[in-house]
């Protein structure tokens, strides 16, 4: 074997710490870029991987007895598993990673349980790596060429190697701009200097008798110094192909859906997975037409295959927690401009749909009422003119103060119907709001005169999705049963869940209740003793966002007002 000076040897080991630490923060500094990112994930675990491995080797070289040596060659064992990870990456950063199916997890299986299955048995027997000792060296650990085991690895290696570096060169070739095309040649050079170190030391060397500590620490120290310059000045990872487009669409707000030409969905955002339920892992395979109702799928692929896109959309999904989606799309083609599938964007409008729905009933209540208040206060000023006539006739009349006391009265109902019609106009004109039940019954309670009637509130944690004057709904409810309860000394609010996901909100006393003739009559305007709008102007708020309410109290037990509010209108409070 041909002598190398100590010194050269101790510079060589140097070199493997000189990695380590290099490896090390890089791979720190790439990750907290952007930890999300898959490309900045596995570049962390290739670096930290890599510096494992360099300490291995580093300390190899320091041991100095055969059990030393043999115990670090153990150690550094799973540096196959480097070689994954390098793959791994250069395919993710290129973006020639197979998508969708089984052929990405099939190749990603391979390729690391061939390392993990090298790894073991390099720890457990001798086939691949043995400890001798070289006069003038000490103890070095060398190949077993002959070995069919190490034959393998060595072709392994250097077919996934090739592979990588092919990628690596494609992807620098076809870069669309230039910048980008200088991100790739520096990640190229850095990866061929890699290999080409780590050929000198595992094949070439070894053949000439020369044992060195591993070279490819060197050529990992030039990759790791080119990353750098990369990043520093054309803004590696940044700008990669797989930092792009793919973390747009991981933080988009809108689903994004990418299907085949069967309507397989080969991948999806989280948001896609929000709206649709269920987790993002669970979308691709699917069919897009069992998430969405037949006619409105049947409707967009035809739109899709006349016109190769269809702008807007809408459409109903949802059992348990219906929601309105818009959706638009278009054809995606391969490179012979063939059509590859489609590509769906998807956007829940159900907040936006509710909004116009309550403002749509808002404003037909507004007009019925206008026309019923028109009706009733021009009914009430012909009464009063009637009155005041007969005043102006005989003022010293023996009627005359009947006539002025009713007058007066009828100016009272005017200014009721005035007020009323003015808080009446409120409803719709604020968007509906998610809204606690308990606090909400609380403010409700507060201006309320109990006259000794105890309110006992037993609601669940859950919140509900209704117009903002909502709480005057609640007051009128609570009001309405300690006015007309007679023997009212107790007021239970509850909840509870319907098996169809209805959530009920239950007024209960223990009053004389409502007679059955009168359970919808009580809803209705002006009737009643006291100004007739209270129950009403309540079922016209709740109404605004779907919620409806009903009397079913036994006569003579006590009443029972329960607010009914569908599934899409409320929820748990976590």
């Amino acid at each position: 074997m041909p002598a190398i000076p100590p010194d050269a040897l101790a510079v060589l080991a140097g070199f493997c710490l000189l990695c380590a630490l290099i490896t090390c923060g890089l791979g720190f500094f790439v990750y907290a870029q952007k930890p999300a990112s898959t490309v900045h994930r596995l570049f962390l675990a290739l670096m930290l991987a890599a510096t494992a491995w360099a300490l291995g080797e580093f300390f190899i070289w320091q041991a100095g007895t055969y059990d030393g040596v043999l115990f670090w060659l153990k150690a550094s064992s799973f540096w196959t598993v480097v070689i994954a990870l390098t793959v791994h990456f250069v395919l993710v950063f290129t973006g020639t990673m197979p998508r969708g199916g089984v052929r990405r997890p099939l190749l990603l299986a391979a390729l690391y349980l061939l390392a993990v299955a090298f790894a073991l048995v390099e720890i457990f027997t001798d086939w691949i790596y043995v400890v001798a000792y070289e006069p003038g060296v000490g103890y070095v650990y060398l190949p077993v060429q002959g070995h069919p085991v190490y034959l393998l690895e060595t072709v392994c290696v250097v077919l996934v190697m090739l592979q990588a570096s092919y990628a690596s060169f494609a992807s620098w070739e076809r870069a669309p701009r230039e910048r980008i095309r200088r991100q790739n040649r520096l990640v190229c050079v850095g990866l061929a200097t890699v290999l080409i170190f780590g050929a000198l030391s595992g094949a070439i060397l070894p053949l000439y008798g020369i044992h060195t500590p591993n070279l490819v620490f060197i050529g990992l120290v030039i990759f790791s110094l080119l990353i750098a310059h990369a990043i520093r000045r054309y803004g590696l990872f940044a700008l990669s192909p797989e930092t792009a487009v793919p973390e747009i669409l991981r933080t988009m707000p809108d689903g994004v859906v990418l299907a085949d030409p069967d309507g397989r969905i080969v991948a999806a955002n989280a948001s896609a997975s929000g709206i649709f339920g269920g987790a993002e892992a669970g979308l691709p395979g699917r069919s897009v037409g069992s998430l969405i109702p037949e006619e409105d799928y049947r409707s967009i692929r035809q739109a899709l295959d006349g016109q190769g896109r269809v702008s807007y959309s809408e459409a109903r999904i949802g059992h348990e927690n219906p929601r309105v989606v818009s959706i638009a799309g278009s054809t995606v083609r391969d490179r012979d401009g063939e059509p590859a599938g489609f590509v769906l964007i998807v956007r829940d409008i159900t907040g936006r749909k509710a909004s116009e729905t309550a403002l749509r009933i808002a404003n037909e209540k507004i007009s019925m009422l206008s026309q019923l208040t028109r009706h009733d206060i021009g009914n009430l000023v012909t009464a009063l003119s009637g009155y005041l006539s007969f005043l102006e006739e005989d003022p010293n009349g023996p009627n005359s103060g009947r006539y002025l006391s009713l007058s007066i009265d009828i100016v009272q109902k005017i200014v009721r119907h005035l007020q009323f019609s003015r808080e009446y106009q409120e409803i719709g004109s604020n968007k509906p709001v998610w809204q606690p039940i308990a606090p909400m019954i609380e403010r409700a309670a507060e201006g309320l005169h109990r006259d000794g009637v105890e309110i006992e509130v037993r609601v669940a944690g859950a919140e509900i999705y209704a117009d903002p004057l909502s709480v005057k709904a609640v007051y009128n409810l609570l009001e309405n049963a300690i006015r007309h309860g007679e023997t009212l000394t107790r007021l239970v609010v509850s909840t509870g869940e319907r098996p169809d996901g209805t959530l009920v909100l239950a007024f209960e006393d223990d009053g004389v209740g409502v007679r059955d003739e009168e359970k919808e009559r009580i809803f209705r305007y002006g009737y009643g003793n006291n100004t007739g709008f209270g129950l009403a102007f309540s079922r016209d708020i709740l109404s605004v966002t779907g919620i409806g309410i009903a009397e079913t109290g036994r006569f003579g037990k006590g009443a029972r007002f329960e607010v009914l509010v569908p599934g899409q209108a409320w929820r748990r409070l976590e």
